[in-house]
């Protein structure tokens, strides 16, 4: 049994579909895939959208938005979570930048980052 690349099957099924030779632009796609995960902002613009990809973060967020800021035990009544899972997503909020944090004694603080949008590079 042959196997075939991947690469290559893609290129047939192209050629199939446009009735033209694919096989000079597949390398160019996968040039082009590597270099924009490569890229500068590629990890910081996965970062933020993957914490944003968790619907209680999110909606940390989003109250955020509506207000100039909570303290944690507020995000907690409003979602539902316990004390150290809200530790945890605002942590990973602040790790991608999107929230800032200050503490005032015991009491943790949450507010939106300055510039909280999500570049796409």
């Amino acid at each position: 049994m042959r196997t075939v690349k991947p690469a290559s099957a893609l290129a047939t099924r192209l050629e199939r579909l446009t009735g033209e030779d694919a096989s000079c632009c597949v390398p160019e796609y996968q040039d082009l895939a590597k270099k924009v995960a490569t890229s500068t902002g590629f990890p910081e613009a996965l970062r933020r959208v993957r914490a944003l990809a968790d619907e209680k973060r999110l909606l940390a967020v989003a109250l955020l938005r509506r207000r100039k800021e909570l303290c944690a035990c507020e995000i907690q009544a409003a979602t539902g979570l316990t004390h150290a899972t809200v530790s945890h997503h605002m942590a990973v909020l602040v790790d991608a930048g999107l929230v800032r944090s200050r503490r005032e004694g015991k009491w943790a603080y949450y507010r939106l980052a300055d510039r909280p949008a999500v570049h796409i590079p």
